[in-house]
């Protein structure tokens, strides 16, 4: 018996020790299978921000035009279908302009979850500030049809008395003599000017200009402030001076001369508009908080107000954030866009120079009004008013890279060349329109159009485009 006792003791033993590993082993199943219960709740809840950025950035959707009718989407993708790697702008701005059209589209891909989207995109602002000038001539030509020579002066107030300005200038042969520099070519009391110089001054006084031109006179006023710029050519351009009187050199003269010769004159104000560009990346907008872009879907439904979006991702025991850095491809070809900032009538990149004889013609109410309009070209910036004051004129002004024209309407249309407001572009150049400001006249009845149209000669841009995502449950 004594014998058997210790077996039943050392079985006992055996078993209890065999409970113990039994209950570890159980205990420790219990904790690894709730480990990777978590993980795999962690992959799910992770894959969902991933797989839907995958959906939205690696497809085109379904049908792959559902940006033109977004209420038919079925699968929402951003892709180009016409590249591998770049996203569609146009799929964006449905997107972001039509949330609630798509939002079943959406939950199928964020698999029924709550879920914040922002998307910030690449974009110039444009600003204009200053005003445009005042021109009094444009290019206006003084020269005898019959050979007889012209009697042309500029003189301050009745008969042939001097002038004040506070700036002058004077190009010739290539040489510049600006201001004191003048005086260096003084001949007696007076420079003789010569076939092609071209004189430049500021005017401290109202002057007159006068032209003979045999029986016909044309007489013109030029305001203090002006910039004036003569251009003369002709055999006798040295009949031409520059008179100084006495010891007045360089900023009190009279202009005057009699000759065969052909005068050109341009006057306007000494002002000119600042124009002025700024690229903003996404990455920019990011840390501003700015983005193009941005709504949510909770429950099911749209929402934008940012405390009710934050309150929902509170009480939601986990939050998965994803963000993406892409490229979209933007092409702008909208002539009957509202005034902006920074949404362009026209954007791309041009795949040949300007077509030779191209020009915009835009037509307006017959009311007191006026326009301006934003122009990049390459690495140039220029702009365009068009204005109808109470004369019921209709004028236009470009300014571009210092040069200023002036156009005058005919009726309620007014014609620009286009390389008047984009000089030169080449091929691979990005140019862009804006229509900046409009006042006086409904957007609805300025009509403004491009012959022949650009939009063939344009090619998208390539832009950087970031998207973020968090998603939640809020159930």
């Amino acid at each position: 018996m004594r014998r058997g006792q210790l077996l039943s003791l050392d079985a006992l033993i055996s078993l209890m020790v065999m409970m113990f590993v039994f209950a570890a082993v159980v205990n420790t199943s219990t904790a690894l299978k709730d480990e990777i219960a978590s993980t795999l709740g962690w992959y799910e809840r992770a894959n969902i921000a991933d797989n839907m950025l995958d959906v939205l950035m690696k497809s085109p959707g379904e049908p792959v035009n559902w940006e033109l009718n977004p209420s038919s989407a079925k699968v929402v993708g951003l892709r180009d279908p016409s590249s591998i790697y770049s996203l569609s702008y146009e799929k964006i701005v449905a997107l972001g302009e039509n949330p609630t059209r798509v939002v079943g589209a959406l939950l199928n891909e964020s698999n029924g979850k709550d879920f914040l989207l922002s998307i910030y995109l690449s974009r110039f602002r444009v600003s204009i500030s200053g005003r445009f000038p005042n021109v009094y001539l444009q290019n206006e030509t003084f020269a005898n049809p019959n050979g007889n020579g012209i009697n042309f002066e500029i003189t301050s107030g009745n008969g042939n008395n001097p002038f004040t300005v506070t700036w002058v200038q004077l190009e010739r042969n290539g040489n510049v003599y600006t201001n004191d520099e003048m005086c260096t070519l003084i001949s007696g009391n007076a420079i003789t000017l010569q076939d092609g110089d071209l004189l430049q001054f500021v005017l401290a006084d109202d002057v007159t200009l006068t032209a003979e031109l045999g029986q016909y006179v044309e007489t013109y006023s030029i305001p203090s402030g002006a910039r004036v710029v003569i251009r003369i050519t002709g055999p006798d351009a040295s009949n031409f001076q520059i008179n100084y009187g006495s010891g007045s050199c360089p900023y009190t003269f009279n202009l005057s001369g009699q000759g065969n010769v052909v005068v050109t004159v341009s006057a306007y104000d000494n002002t000119s508009p600042v124009f002025n560009s700024t690229y903003v990346f996404p990455t920019v907008l990011l840390q501003n908080n700015s983005p193009t872009y941005r709504f949510a879907v909770i429950n099911g439904s749209v929402v934008t107000d940012q405390g009710v979006i934050n309150a929902s991702m509170e009480r939601s025991p986990w939050i998965e954030p994803e963000m993406r850095m892409g490229v979209i491809s933007r092409l702008a070809y909208n002539l009957s866009s509202g005034p902006s900032s920074e949404e362009p009538m026209v954007y791309g990149v041009l795949s040949e120079g300007l077509p030779p004889g191209a020009y915009m013609n835009v037509t307006v109410p017959s009311t007191v009004g006026n326009l301006t309009m934003f122009f990049l070209s390459g690495s140039s910036e220029g702009g365009l008013l068009i204005y109808r004051n109470d004369s019921g004129a209709l004028w236009g002004i470009t300014v571009l890279g210092g040069e200023i024209r002036r156009y005058q309407g005919r009726g309620d249309s007014i014609v620009v060349p286009l390389k008047d407001v984009f000089g030169s572009p080449q091929s691979g150049d990005t140019i862009g329109i804006w229509l900046y400001s409009l006042s006086g006249w409904r957007r609805k009845d300025v009509d403004i159009q491009l012959f022949p149209s650009l939009e063939w000669f344009l090619k998208p841009k390539f832009e950087q485009v970031l998207i973020q995502l968090k998603v939640w449950d809020d159930s």
